[in-house]
């Protein structure tokens, strides 16, 4: 179920995230930019919270149970997100050592209204570039990242498949979705 999400995740881990405080376009390039600074800088042993700390998790989360998070008790929602971020910070952390030699450049910019963009970065390492976008949304005049599109997937919206598919078998529960985040 998670093939996507490691893969995901791994890209991630070589690539900008961001929040800032504004609701300036220009603030969601900027965060973006700053971010991956941030993280370029921070050692292997501190770069899983680097990362986190430019996402919004319960944001992807939440978007990620979809419909199945309207029914779950509070305490049940609590462990999913728990779990979700446990499992993105293992994945980066065992991914980390793609943090180094990482340069990444805005390429294009799209505001989808006033408070939602779509920043497309251009990642080089070792001389192979990859294209990610970056979905940012401006909520309490804070910018955050809650989506994220490498080869074509994004990250938040496979994953929501991925939990559709586990909770609408007969007799699932929100802990056969948490059972897949080992």
């Amino acid at each position: 179920m998670l093939k996507a999400l490691l893969i995901s995740t791994a890209l991630l881990a070589a690539s900008p995230l961001a929040t800032a405080g504004s609701n300036d376009f220009n603030s969601a390039e900027a965060l973006v930019s700053s971010a991956a600074i941030d993280i370029a800088e921070t050692e292997n042993t501190r770069v899983a919270d680097a990362v986190l700390s430019h996402i919004d998790t319960r944001a992807i989360a939440s978007f990620t149970l979809g419909r199945y998070g309207r029914t779950l008790a509070p305490a049940e929602k609590a462990r999913f997100v728990n779990a979700f971020e446990s499992y993105l910070r293992r994945q980066i952390e065992a991914n980390a050592h793609q943090f180094s030699g990482v340069a990444v450049d805005v390429v294009d910019s799209q505001a989808r209204n006033a408070r939602d963009s779509i920043i497309t970065t251009k990642v080089r390492r070792d001389g192979a570039d990859m294209k990610i976008r970056w979905r940012v949304i401006e909520r309490h005049g804070e910018w955050s990242v809650v989506d994220l599109e490498v080869a074509g997937i994004w990250l938040a919206i496979e994953q929501r498949a991925q939990v559709a598919s586990i909770l609408g078998r007969p007799g699932a529960s929100i802990d056969d979705v948490i059972a897949q985040f080992g």
